[in-house]
């Protein structure tokens, strides 16, 4: 397996007058010859600040070709890319910048960083720089390359630490699976500070000498930005979060641009009635896929010719175990937690932290936390997470079939499920949103659930709220809504 910038090198070389990225913002393009310039001038400002190889460097910026430009030039001369989300606090920043032991933060905007005694350029710094030529890092293939930060959708954050051999399987696995070459084109709608942008609709491209159409970080005040890139370039795919198409389903966006073949589905399952409702507006498929940051990307993808919509696909970039609580192996149709191996899962444990995420044979296995089983032909199918699932009356109940319950009722426009405790009891508390100009009771949300799954799914709370609050891929941030149970209940 080579290292990044030996991986990226062909299509420098051999697309070199081929455009690979475009920003409608700034009507700039980049070509691959010109992006591999802009990578020398990222080595020479990185030589100038005195980093060196095996460094953390701090991104902080929304979507642009600069930091397209920043993040594969500090991959590529060796040292470890840190893109955070634009909206970190100062005190988050603050940790993640000691936690990682960074000393140079790049920005596109003025950021409040308390205590840093390192150096803060501008994301667009690399500019002056320019003019040398990118030359391929002397860098070993299972040298780190990323350091990304996980949500904490249920504790603090940890750090991801990902080699270059991460990187480069992945992608190339996606773009086997996809049947990627340099004809295809790409819109990215999803954040850079994500794994899933970064190899799905980014590295993709990179690799074989496809285009990239870099959006501004998606959200629902830009649907035309993203409806006018689809009709203005000779765009083939794009990858979202089921939120988002649940989202261009239920706003009649339009999509369907002429050239458009597919779009993928990640970081959330797919609700089998969005995928089958945008097939049928839109003419062209969903494809779902599965991944965590731990595994790179993706882990599985449905074969295109071949899509379940329940399903997650098939095991791609890893090998995939289905574990009985006892270590065993599960039968087909059996629930069980997936662990995973391969050379896109994170080679050790989290960074600066624990290696107890591994276990199985040889301590090599990846212990994802999420339960699903696998079906005759292979096909993975995600059914909860271990932290989402609880018994009662002896019965295991997965929370996300009460979710996925809760999205049928016509008066809400959006819910969560978490589970609590009190008194030492596992509790289901259900979060809701209504739709606009609707009402709705707790007792009519309680006896909806009890006629569809039986009352042993019923929740033992309803709370309504005006929004769920979700990280920036709308995964649901149970610890925070864990803590509004809890205040509820202290002032009952």
């Amino acid at each position: 397996m080579k290292t990044l910038s030996h991986s990226l090198a062909p299509s420098l070389r051999t697309h070199k007058d081929k455009v690979f990225l475009i920003e409608p913002s700034t009507g700039e393009t980049l070509t691959f010859a010109e992006f591999g310039f802009a990578l020398g001038g990222v080595q020479r400002l990185l030589q100038e600040h005195g980093v060196f190889p095996g460094d953390v460097v701090t991104l902080i910026a929304g979507n642009s070709i600069d930091l397209v430009v920043m993040l594969y030039g500090v991959m590529t001369y060796g040292a470890i890319a840190k893109p955070l989300n634009p909206q970190v606090t100062p005190v988050e920043l603050q940790n993640l910048l000691l936690h990682s032991g960074s000393s140079l933060v790049c920005v596109d905007r003025h950021m409040d960083i308390p205590e840093f005694t390192g150096k803060c350029v501008d994301i667009d710094a690399y500019r002056q720089s320019r003019g040398r030529e990118f030359l391929v890092s002397l860098d070993k293939d299972d040298d780190p390359a990323m350091l990304i930060y996980t949500s904490g959708t249920t504790s603090q954050p940890k750090g991801v630490l990902l080699s270059h051999r991460n990187i480069v399987h992945n992608t190339l696995i996606a773009i086997r699976f996809f049947s990627l070459d340099h004809t295809h084109a790409k819109i990215c709608i999803l954040p850079f500070f994500h794994m899933f942008a970064v190899i799905s609709d980014l590295s993709t491209m990179a690799l074989s000498g496809g285009t990239t159409v870099v959006l501004d970080t998606f959200d629902i005040t830009k649907l035309s930005i993203v409806e006018a890139a689809i009709h203005q370039y000779p765009i083939n795919s794009f990858s979202a979060v089921p939120l988002m198409f649940e989202m261009f389903i239920r706003l009649n966006c339009n999509l369907a641009g002429k050239h458009m073949k597919y779009c993928v589905s990640g970081a959330a399952p797919l609700n089998e009635s969005t995928a089958s409702e945008f097939l049928q507006k839109y003419g062209f498929p969903i494809v779902p896929a599965y991944g965590l940051t731990e595994t790179t990307c993706f882990a599985t993808i449905s074969p295109t010719e071949r899509i379940r919509t329940k399903s997650a696909g098939i095991p791609a970039a890893v090998t995939v175990r289905v574990t009985r609580p006892d270590g065993q192996e599960a039968a087909p149709h059996e629930i069980g937690e997936l662990l995973m191996a391969g050379e896109s899962v994170m080679q050790q444990g989290y960074f600066k932290g624990s290696a107890d995420c591994f276990g199985g044979p040889e301590n090599k296995w990846l212990k994802t936390g999420d339960l699903g089983y696998r079906d005759e032909d292979g096909y993975i199918y995600i059914t909860g997470r271990k932290k989402n699932m609880i018994i009662r009356g002896g019965e295991k109940i997965y929370l996300e079939d009460v979710d996925t319950c809760l999205r049928g009722m016509h008066a809400i426009a959006d819910s969560a499920t978490i589970r609590f405790d009190e008194d030492g009891t596992e509790k289901i508390a259900a979060f809701v949103v209504p739709r606009e100009g609707m009402q709705l009771a707790a007792h009519e949300v309680m006896s909806y659930i009890g006629r569809k799954l039986g009352s042993l799914r019923i929740p033992d709370v309803v709370i309504f709220s005006a929004r769920i609050p979700r990280t920036s891929t709308n995964k649901v941030k149970i610890r925070e809504l864990q803590e509004l149970v809890h205040r509820a209940a202290a002032h009952v």
